[in-house]
């Protein structure tokens, strides 16, 4: 069951500090965020449609691509190259950079 504040749900029983067991389908119009091990910074947030399926990823900078990037899902299956994300998005990603989780 959700929390009654819908975008601070990151999802129950599922590891938050491994970026690959993200699933495919979780509770509807949800976030699942995920964080680095040892620093506890935000790493990257999968969101869920209205019908329970990924939506998109929102990924923070890395090695491969320098900037914060999003990738849309088509098909239930994730598109590879990643976009700049919009100016909500954005603002997204700066609201959740600023929250460390504790590990």
């Amino acid at each position: 069951m959700a929390s009654k504040y819908k975008q601070f749900f990151h999802g129950k029983g599922i590891p938050k500090n491994n970026t690959s067991s993200k699933p495919l389908k979780g509770v509807p119009n949800t976030n699942l965020d995920t964080y680095n091990s040892t620093t506890g910074a935000f790493r990257s947030r999968r969101k869920f449609g209205v019908t329970g399926f990924a939506v998109k990823d929102m990924d923070v900078s890395d090695e491969k691509h320098p900037i914060d990037h999003v990738h849309d899902f088509k098909n239930g299956k994730r598109i590879k190259i990643p976009r700049k994300p919009t100016k909500k998005e954005r603002k997204e990603f700066r609201k959740a950079k600023r929250k460390r989780r504790i590990l």
